[in-house]
């Protein structure tokens, strides 16, 4: 008797102990996320300035930290040059990202690239690419509205008989593409004239503010226009180096921009919401599913800033997104 009370008591720990095992085994393999990470996203941009990519990267590593994934971002040294771009891409690859988030330097150039590889990896693209498929992400404002509201605001503001030069450089990107594309059909017929500055026309072997520079004393103009950071922030410095004014409109999201509105050298500035932009491609990249379910009609918004309105209270979040 005593003998089959000391099986069972045997058996029993026995049970306990295999119990306690399967218990173990299950809590370790359901840890929550943020004790695990859930992968690791690349994202790559072009020129090598960060700062440009501030709001768009934070956006993105607020999801990736709260959701314990890595987040990394690439620059190149050029910002036009697709090669070296793909080459990051590649590398990444092959450093085993699990998600890639890009803004091309070129939209059609880097497309066909991504195409070609046939990755089984989200692939989150930070620019309009005109050409994609409806498998494609792409996270944007709407490039071209926004464009047309810049040329709206230049025909109430200003008058009709007034010189407007649009400065068309970095057209190989879409986003710019459709914003150019927009402004013009905005104030086509409605302004005095309208003058075309592009690298073609001032010099090829120039850097953007060198054939800017030469554009603005070879043609006299009321009105400048730009679409893009860096475009901006050449314009900027050209007019300072020739120690000349010109009222500027332009869609762009740099620090010196902001600076020049503030000090009215700027007229009206276009900010898209960059930190909501990186925000989204970071939730399609690490969930698309949920992302679709959740911000499938979530519009990237954009707001027409001048001087007199950038300290109200939803341009000021805009514009100052880590100020206190």
């Amino acid at each position: 008797m005593k003998k089959l009370y000391e099986n069972k008591s045997l058996i029993f720990v026995v049970i306990l102990l295999i119990v306690f095992l399967i218990i173990a085994v299950f809590q370790a393999n359901s840890v929550t996320p943020k004790d695990k990470a859930t992968g690791h996203v690349s994202m790559i941009v072009y020129g090598d300035d960060q700062e440009r990519w501030e709001n768009m990267r934070e956006g993105a590593y607020l999801v990736c930290s709260e959701q314990n994934a890595n987040l990394s971002m690439m620059t190149t040294l050029s910002e036009n040059d697709p090669e070296e771009q793909k080459e990051i891409i590649e590398r990444e690859l092959e450093d085993g990202a699990d998600a890639l988030i890009i803004a091309p330097c070129n939209s059609s150039v880097i497309k066909e690239f991504i195409d070609g590889k046939h990755l089984r990896i989200p692939v989150v693209y930070l620019e309009t690419v005109e050409n994609a498929s409806f498998t494609d992400i792409n996270i944007a404002t709407d490039d071209y509205a926004m464009g047309y509201a810049l040329g709206e605001e230049i025909v109430a503001n200003e008058s009709d008989i007034v010189t407007v030069a649009i400065v068309s450089e970095n057209t190989d990107r879409d986003s710019v593409s459709l914003r150019e594309q927009g402004l013009r059909n905005a104030i086509e017929g409605r302004v005095g004239k309208i003058i075309n500055w592009s690298r073609k026309e001032y010099g090829t072997g120039a850097n953007t503010r060198t054939f800017i520079q030469r554009a603005i004393v070879s043609e006299a103009t009321d009105v400048i226009i730009t679409f893009d950071n860096s475009v901006t922030d050449a314009l900027l410095d050209a007019l300072v180096n020739l120690n000349q004014t010109s009222k500027i409109y332009s869609i762009s999201t740099s620090n010196k921009a902001v600076y020049y509105l503030y000090n009215n050298e700027i007229r009206a500035l276009e900010y898209p919401d960059e930190f909501s932009m990186g925000y989204l491609a970071a939730m399609y990249a690490l969930d698309q599913t949920n992302a679709s379910r959740k911000f499938a009609h979530k519009k990237i918004e954009y707001r027409m800033v001048r001087k007199e309105n950038m300290y109200d209270k939803d341009n000021q979040t805009l514009l100052f997104p880590f100020v206190d």
